[in-house]
């Protein structure tokens, strides 16, 4: 890629129902994807922002194109991540939970079974199990690493892997394997392969994720900005999600008192506070972004405290000072530099 003048490369997927959620969940930020060309190119465009350019690529191999600077950043599942990506560090998770592609990474072993219920039961009969028949129990999987992981932490040693490209729940029936670790949302897959989940077998929750390459020398200042104009509105959107603007007015006797109890006690920022005499009581009104799990909470207690004409909207966006992604990125991106630059000194 030539730095000198790049746009921000991102990588979405290219195909599926993650493909469908990502398109939707930009367009819901702000950002109409658009393709170029006759529509069959794996390139597109991002209405709203002209730096960025959009290639397509199937998820799993997001993480090794963006930790090969092929692209500056990519959204995918956490799980493809945590399981392709992550050897060198040559990227980050910039944003871990976009709110769309939720699942569970999980171990499922047969429901007949009837002594398997929990991750010790599981290893009390994989040892049986190979002292019975000289052989481990074989557990099938597209998640090699991320399962070697969890299976290590769990004290587990006696199975085998099983390299799945199909339909990982199917391998039990078909006699290729005697468990799954495999990916499940409401479990009923899972069900109709005759499976069941074990108590503490959740080897990760996952959802799309925004990740970036920290691959310094491909970073121009344009691709920069168009990265912090990008994660900012997707904060903003995201964050506008989960909370609600209110807009009330209170007797200013009370405000002062209010308005601490409110940030403290339900998570309330009020942002905006002017006086007014004009009904010939002393008001203090109020504009305050409140999380949505706290509005009954507030409103009664803003009613106690003799607020009136309590107004809630929801916000399309809601913009903070900063960026926190943004800014962590910077960090990050900066300590990497930093220390490639001195190994490569050292080095000479």
């Amino acid at each position: 890629m030539n730095a000198a003048a790049q746009r921000l490369v991102l990588a979405v997927p290219s195909k599926g129902r993650l493909q469908e959620q990502c398109v939707g969940f930009l367009s819901g930020c702000g950002f109409d994807v658009r393709r170029v060309g006759n529509g069959r190119e794996y390139v597109s465009s991002l209405d709203g922002l002209n730096d960025v350019g959009i290639i397509y690529f199937r998820p799993e191999e997001i993480p090794e194109r963006v930790e090969q600077g092929d692209a500056h950043a990519g959204i995918t599942g956490e799980d493809l991540y945590r399981e392709y990506g992550e050897g060198e560090p040559a990227s980050v998770l910039l944003m871990p939970k976009l709110g769309f592609g939720g699942a569970r990474l999980v171990v499922a072993v047969p429901q007949s079974w009837v002594d398997v219920s929990t991750m010790n039961d599981l290893d009390e009969a994989a040892m049986l199990f190979h002292q019975r028949h000289g052989r481990s129990l074989r557990v099938a999987t597209k998640f090699s690493r991320l399962t070697r992981a969890f299976f290590s932490e769990s004290g587990i040693v006696e199975y085998s892997l099983v390299g799945s490209s199909g339909a990982t729940e199917g391998a039990p029936a078909a006699g290729v394997a005697d468990f799954v670790v495999d990916l499940a949302s409401t479990g009923t897959t899972l069900a109709e392969n005759h499976l069941k989940e074990i108590t503490g077998g959740t080897v990760l929750q996952t959802e799309a994720c925004l990740i970036a390459s920290l691959r310094a020398e491909r970073w121009s200042g344009r691709a920069m900005d168009a990265l912090e104009h990008l994660v900012e509105q997707i904060e903003a959107r995201i964050r506008a999600t989960s909370r609600l603007l209110l807009r009330f007015s209170l007797p200013a006797k009370s405000a002062a008192k209010s308005k601490p109890q409110l940030a403290e006690k339900y998570g309330c920022l009020p942002s905006l506070w002017s006086e007014s005499t004009e009904t010939g009581e002393a008001r203090t009104f109020v504009v305050a972004s409140c999380p949505r799990t706290t509005l009954y909470g507030v409103v009664k207690f803003l009613k106690a405290a003799g607020a009136t004409e309590i107004i809630v909207d929801r916000g399309e966006f809601i913009f903070a000072g900063s960026s926190p992604a943004f800014e962590t990125f910077k960090t990050v991106l900066k300590g990497r530099t930093a220390t490639t630059s001195a190994s490569a000194a050292a080095d000479r």
